[in-house]
């Protein structure tokens, strides 16, 4: 029998700013050519909706190994293409899993900056946390990864990626927020309480919401 596969290790987010009104046909672009090759799965294809310039393309591919990631993974052709950044982050928690389009709604890429010694710990309560959020709401998490180059020196940078099916869903998870009128969350004091204790340990934090093309 075939061994199972190995777990993906290591997330690369690819930012792409291209020029004005070139974003969906460049997402286009960029889904076509990864879809293509053998060596990495696909977890999405981004254009902004809140938060980041929409002249920005955002690709996040999992990863077996690191000898790949020199490659560009931009269109062939320039066209379009203003600059790339590129940044590894390791798995800290979940994230095996392609984003589906056909679900539609949207995504937030959250990132938490926090001390390197709080790491374990604001993985565990997020993870914690998780079990009772989203059994109160539709939020579904796609992952928890640890950025490789943080931020700033002394510190360490984590992304969370999370799924809603649209902005009111996203307004029902927040916990320093009322219940929402008629909500069954009767786990909202637990999770609301964790994720109050989880941002007691940050340094940091801001989200922007994207659409998956």
């Amino acid at each position: 029998m075939p061994s199972a596969p190995s777990t993906y290790r290591i997330l690369r987010v690819d930012e792409i700013s291209v020029a004005p009104n070139r974003a969906e046909a460049i997402a286009a672009s960029v889904r076509g050519r990864v879809a293509a090759r053998g060596d990495c799965q696909l977890v999405g294809v981004w254009v902004p909706l809140i938060g980041v310039s929409v002249n920005t393309v955002t690709i996040a591919t999992n990863w077996h190994h690191e000898q790949p990631m020199l490659e560009s993974l931009a269109p062939d052709s320039p066209d379009g293409i203003v600059r790339v950044r590129t940044r590894l982050f390791d798995v800290l928690a979940r994230g095996q899993a392609a984003c589906d389009p056909a679900k539609g709604g949207i995504y937030t890429h959250r990132w938490f900056v926090t001390r390197p010694g709080e790491v374990d710990h604001l993985t565990q309560s997020s993870v914690d946390a998780w079990k009772y959020s989203e059994a109160d709401t539709a939020m579904r998490v796609a992952g928890f990864w640890r950025a490789r180059d943080p931020d700033e020196p002394g510190t360490a940078t984590i992304l969370m990626i999370v799924y809603y099916p649209d902005l009111t869903a996203w307004e029902a998870s927040r916990y320093w927020k009322p219940k929402p009128a008629g909500a069954d969350q009767p786990n909202r004091a637990v999770w609301g309480e964790m994720f109050r204790k989880r941002r007691d340990i940050l340094l940091n934090s801001w989200v922007t919401v994207h659409r998956l093309v």
